[in-house]
């Protein structure tokens, strides 16, 4: 609830007129001013409605009360953003919506009239249109695909479907969102952020804070389907995990999951990629590059040009089991124990449980191990035997045999804040990074917000942030001394102001 300017002695002025109505039409003083009294077994309700954003009056708001068994009584606010009802005692319902005008966010509330009259302040919420158009590659409106807007911050996504002009329109709450637009079902279209992006790091940043956001049109490129089944000694494995990743341009991993019955099935869009297939961690398999190959080097890339089948045999390995512990003895949940091969093509990571405990099996090689601690919380990301980076750790050894390690994490400080540009948008994908004496201590991405957190000792660092792509910002770095300060808001320039 904000109110900013001139409009807040207006609201002030109008919460008073709303307080007297509602004292002057208690049963100890008759009827508010200008209504007639409630009928036997009703009360009055009176409802102030206003904007969120500057907190004036709403004229011509649509109110409605109602109980679960009887029909709403409906009215619309006065000039003054006010309304006045007579409501069946009890708890009733109110449902408010703005004038036609706008597009206003719905606003429901309950109130308990049993003990008489009451009154309602309710705050209503302009909402903002982004619309386009959805296309195949040949210029052809796609009709049912599922256009959703992902707000910058903790908020719903919000979805609509295109027509069968292959328009769409969301309306949502004033902010700063990314699209991601989907085909059909069936449609074979391969999904993508606007515009022509891969990833939500990539997308364009549509800024609907004060305005609508028009014209987001995306042609979506029609592809192939790469589908198969994951075995492990003879026996079908559910969850595991089935990686593309293209020869055409340096992006990470996308991963689709294996079903009950052990399949896969990979909308891509045609061309050449690696593959790889990572089994769940409840089994003695170890990961697998395409073809039977164990490492990323030995990989052969796979043309997809048109549908194809790929069935996939895993092979087992060692076991490594062990526990996370803090110094205090405390068990780690939810941490990341990760092993590392000299050339980060094996990497593997699996989760501790409730009680620390976590399990791997892999290949027989030299590794570095890397725990990651659970989020939120005030633990160090370090290397086994507490080195900071991947050329400080020291290398663990896995045999033929199965064995035991256990790791221990320290506690640190939190640090957490946000990187966003001049224009208060967040950056999403960027990178920050903290320096002392002895080189980089930590190291992080924020989020599809700008925010970020990391974990470090007390100290003295050099910070370090940098957009995810060479464009249009200009890095930053300062200095910090942490704990002093825990909370870190950093603006990143404009190439040209």
């Amino acid at each position: 609830m904000t109110s900013t300017g001139p409009a807040r002695p207006l609201l002030a002025s109008l919460l008073a007129a709303l307080i007297a109505a509602c004292s002057a039409g208690s049963p100890d003083t008759g009827a508010p001013p200008n209504v007639a009294p409630a009928a036997p077994g009703t009360a009055a309700l009176r409802v102030l409605v206003t904007k969120s954003d500057a907190g004036g009056p709403v004229s011509g708001a649509h109110v409605c009360v109602s109980r679960a068994t009887s029909a709403p009584i409906c009215a619309d606010s006065d000039r003054d953003g006010t309304a006045t009802l007579s409501a069946a005692r009890g708890t009733d319902f109110v449902r408010v919506n703005g004038p036609s005008e706008q597009r206003w966010q719905e606003a429901t509330r309950v109130i308990d009239l049993s003990s008489g009259s009451g009154a309602l302040w309710v705050e209503l919420e302009v909402l903002r249109r982004i619309s386009g158009a959805v296309r195949d590659e040949n210029g052809k409106a796609v009709a049912d695909a599922t256009a959703c807007a992902h707000p910058a911050k903790d908020e719903a996504t919000v979805c609509a479907r295109s027509g069968g002009d292959g328009k769409y329109g969301i309306d949502v709450k004033a902010g700063i969102y990314r699209l991601e637009v989907s085909g059909p079902p069936g449609g074979r279209l391969v999904p993508q952020w606007a515009r022509g992006r891969a990833f939500l790091e990539e997308a364009d940043v549509l800024d609907a804070r004060t305005t609508d956001v028009p014209d987001v049109d995306v042609d979506l490129l029609h592809g192939v389907v790469l589908r198969g089944v994951v075995r492990f000694e003879g026996k079908i494995v559910e969850d595991a995990q089935v990686c593309l990743r293209t020869l055409a341009a340096p992006l990470p991993l996308e991963c689709e999951r294996t079903d009950k019955q052990g399949r896969y099935a990979a909308l891509r869009e045609p061309g050449q990629y690696y593959v790889w297939v990572v089994p769940p961690g409840n089994i003695r398999a170890i990961p697998q590059w395409f073809d039977r190959a164990a490492t990323g080097v030995g990989s052969t890339p796979v043309t997809l040009n048109s549908d194809r089948t790929i069935d996939v045999d895993l092979f087992g390995g060692t076991t490594i089991r062990g526990r996370v512990a803090t110094t205090d003895g405390e068990f780690v949940a939810n941490a990341l124990v990760c092993f590392d091969t000299p050339f980060p093509t094996g990497r593997i990571c699996r989760e501790t449980g409730g009680d620390g405990r976590y399990t791997i099996t892999t290949r027989p090689e030299t590794y570095v191990i890397n725990v990651i601690p659970p989020e939120h919380s005030d633990l160090i990301a370090e290397y086994w035997q507490r080195a900071r980076t991947w050329p400080e750790a020291d290398e663990y050894r896995v045999g033929t045999s199965d064995a035991t390690l256990d790791l221990v994490m320290r506690r640190g400080t939190r640090v957490t804040g946000t990187v966003k540009n001049k224009r208060e948008i967040g950056v999403a994908g960027g990178y920050v990074n903290f320096w002392d004496d002895r080189g980089i201590a930590a190291a992080t991405q924020t989020d599809a917000a700008g925010r970020f957190e990391l974990v470090v000792l007390p100290g003295h660092y050099r910070v370090e942030a940098f957009p995810p792509f060479v464009g249009n910002l200009v890095g930053q770095v300062f200095e910090s001394d942490i704990p002093s300060l825990s909370e870190l808001n950093i603006v990143l320039d404009d190439v040209a102001p």
